[in-house]
């Protein structure tokens, strides 16, 4: 559940059906101290019950996808990564997922999941202006199995310099439209799939 001034969200995400998740467990910045490690876990095409309202009108979730990023660790003091997300379907009708990192935890958290199954991926590749962030982005694999368009709507971003500690932040938005080769399928056409980019670069 979550509440904010215009939207309220009532939902709950089932696991019971949906494909295994990943988790990576890695050493940040070797040669520090004292050991830097972060552990991540990313569930995708979890099935939805339940609405949102947004302005006061309500809208159904059912039937929808879902998926979730949790993260957590001692990081580098300075740690950047960029990063990429999206739920929908192909259009051939299965359902899709991707997480992708170029930096940080790198290949280890790279992965795709169709229907029931889970791929794993090379670490990512971003080609893009970040000074532009709502400009198109290419996203990719380093193998060339992912070739992606990202267009971004709407964007969450964060400038912070406080000297010893600063922020660069962009998460836009927006929708995935591209090509997916994955083992023992055929080419799976992304048009159009939801989801989310980020530039993440921070000293603390």
């Amino acid at each position: 559940r979550a509440r904010g001034r215009e939207l309220e969200i009532d939902a709950r995400l089932d696991a019971a059906g949906s494909p295994a998740g990943i988790t990576a467990i890695a050493a940040i910045a070797p040669g520090e101290r004292p050991t830097k490690v972060n552990v991540t876990q990313k569930r995708a095409l979890l099935d939805v019950l339940g609405s949102v309202s947004i302005g006061g009108r309500k809208h159904s979730l059912d039937g929808g996808l879902a998926g979730y990023d949790h993260t957590s660790g001692l990081l580098a003091r300075h740690t950047a990564w960029r990063w990429a997300f999206f739920l929908g379907r192909a259009r051939s009708g299965e359902k899709v997922a991707m997480n992708l990192v170029e930096g940080f935890v790198g290949e280890a958290e790279c992965a795709a999941w169709v229907d029931g199954e889970l791929y794993p991926l090379a670490e990512g590749k971003f080609i893009h202006s970040f000074g532009k962030p709502l400009a198109l982005w290419d996203i990719r694999t380093r193998d060339g199995s992912v070739d992606l368009r990202f267009s971004p709507g709407q964007m969450h971003a964060d400038h912070t310099n406080l000297g010893l500690v600063r922020s660069s932040f962009v998460q836009p938005v927006g929708s995935y439209r591209g090509t997916m080769r994955l083992p023992g399928r055929a080419p799976l056409e992304i048009d159009g799939a939801l989801g989310v980019a980020e530039n993440q670069d921070v000293v603390w």
